[in-house]
């Protein structure tokens, strides 16, 4: 036991702030006891792998874990910031102190445009006051989740996959309830969830699903030309001519050389670099077949499910520009079309894009001044211009229940808009506007308002209602 887990062990033992030991598949484990009085045990590996390898079992330990760790994160370049490693495949689960009877299972897969992203930022108290058990899980981001080519595609899907049989074999240890699993995502998260449903592979693993701000069938959901910016990113490395030159040059890159050439962007409507893809015909595939079809077949069983979006989602991407992608909107607006047109021939797509400019722009340059116009287009094409017709597919393929929102409460916890949407100038709530009113960030205890915590209050309950029941 390295010295500052010895200390940290020791203080907490004396305090009583360690949960008692439990048994999982993998061996003896405790926890923290929070300030709140809730169960936390941080970072059990729920999984390992190897570079552009598909996730194994994890092995056994010997003695006691200790899963104290809260901090963690795959590893990610952010800006100029790079973080994380490789060694990443971990969990954390939140239980109430005491557990008298197996209880309701959230596992939630964290945002960040497929790139970036890290389960310590959800502390899921507010929903473990309500006699529910949370799973906040780690996978992999970026090129190292969602490289696309020679046989290897759609790592990060498969990582949650893990996740969630590590839950359906171990959760009952903690008092959860195996089949009583419900599956939630926020943005990239919640387009990740969505596709469980349409995968074989992660079939029986859950049971109701929660989305805030992503759908499967959104533009962005998946990158259509996953091996341009594969192509591009590994020749700022070396000179690469084949998908295997691209391999090579990926798999023996140093980790911090890998992050520096393929940095992404959350602003780029195209695609997200490193992002699913259609992986039918590589070995192990994750899909079978695109969304819609999967959908129209009889394998598809629509279950319980909440999705939504906040009334001005594109608020915090218009805030995310600077003056350089202004001038890129303006000079190369058909480069930015989603790749969900790349199958169109160029005449096509100078058509769509003329089209396209017109509605949102009219014949005016596009500019910081064009505020209206670009949120609205982010607007769409993040959410509005898929969330509603993924409803209607649900509901008209089952009696299931669906559940559609809009999230237009603005309070003390907007921290997006606060510090990108504001920009705009705009009324509403933004992206990621709702997703502190459901967790704690970094699991920070911040200054509230009243009105804040009765909002807290009513959407908690709504959502782990929707966990127990199936509806709200």
């Amino acid at each position: 036991m390295k010295g500052g887990i010895r200390w940290l062990y020791c203080v907490s033992s004396v305090l009583g702030l360690l949960t008692p030991e439990l048994e999982i598949s993998q061996g003896r484990l405790r926890g923290l006891r929070g300030a709140a009085g809730q169960n936390r045990y941080y970072g059990i590996p729920y999984a390992v792998s190897e570079r552009f390898q598909p996730p194994k079992e994890p092995p056994k330990w010997h003695g006691v874990f200790h899963a104290v760790h809260r901090f963690g994160a795959c590893a990610q370049s952010v800006s100029f910031l790079t973080l994380g490693s490789e060694d990443c495949l971990h969990l954390d689960v939140y239980t109430p102190q005491r557990v008298v009877r197996r209880l309701p299972v959230l596992v939630f897969i964290h945002g960040g445009a497929y790139y970036y992203g890290t389960k310590a930022h959800y502390d899921p108290e507010f929903l473990v006051n309500k006699n529910v058990i949370a799973v906040i899980i780690n996978y992999r981001v970026g090129v190292l989740g969602f490289m696309c080519l020679k046989g290897v595609a759609n790592l990060g899907l498969k990582d949650q996959v893990a996740a969630l049989k590590w839950v359906r074999k171990n959760i009952a240890v903690f008092g959860g309830d195996p089949d009583n699993v419900t599956i939630a995502g926020q943005s990239a998260g919640a387009s990740a969830a969505a596709m469980h449903m349409l995968s074989k592979v992660s079939k029986g693993l859950f049971h109701k699903a929660i989305l805030l701000s992503g759908t499967p069938i959104t533009p962005w959901a998946y990158n259509l030309e996953p091996k341009k910016p594969a192509f591009e990113d590994a020749r700022k490395i070396a000179t690469v001519r084949t998908e295997q030159d691209v391999y090579n040059t990926f798999i023996n890159a140093t980790l911090r050389e890998l992050l520096a050439s393929t940095r992404d962007t959350s602003t780029n409507t195209r695609y997200f670099k490193y992002s699913p893809c259609m992986d039918t015909e590589f070995p192990d595939p994750f899909f079978w077949d695109t969304p819609y079809a999967v959908m129209k077949s009889n394998f598809f069983k629509p279950i319980p499910i909440i999705l939504g979006f906040a009334d001005v989602e594109g608020m915090l991407f218009y805030g995310l520009n600077n003056d350089s992608d202004f001038k890129d909107w303006d000079q190369n607006f058909e480069q930015r079309l989603p790749s969900v047109f790349s199958w169109c021939s160029d005449k096509e797509k100078r058509k769509i894009a003329k089209k396209l400019r017109s509605f949102y722009f009219g014949s005016k340059k596009i500019s910081r001044r064009s505020v209206r116009g670009m949120v609205d287009y982010y607007s769409d094409w993040i959410a509005y211009a898929s969330v509603n017709a993924f409803s209607e597919l649900l509901s008209h393929s089952s009696e299931a229940s669906v559940y559609s929102y809009m999230f237009s409460y603005e309070g003390g916890r907007n921290f997006a808009k606060g510090l990108f949407g504001s920009r705009s100038g705009l009324r509403g709530a933004s992206h990621s506007d709702d997703i502190f009113y459901i967790f704690k960030p970094l699991g920070l205890t911040l200054p509230m308002s009243s009105a804040d915590r009765l909002f807290i209050e009513k959407l908690t309950t709504m959502l782990t209602n929707f966990m127990k029941f199936g509806y709200v």
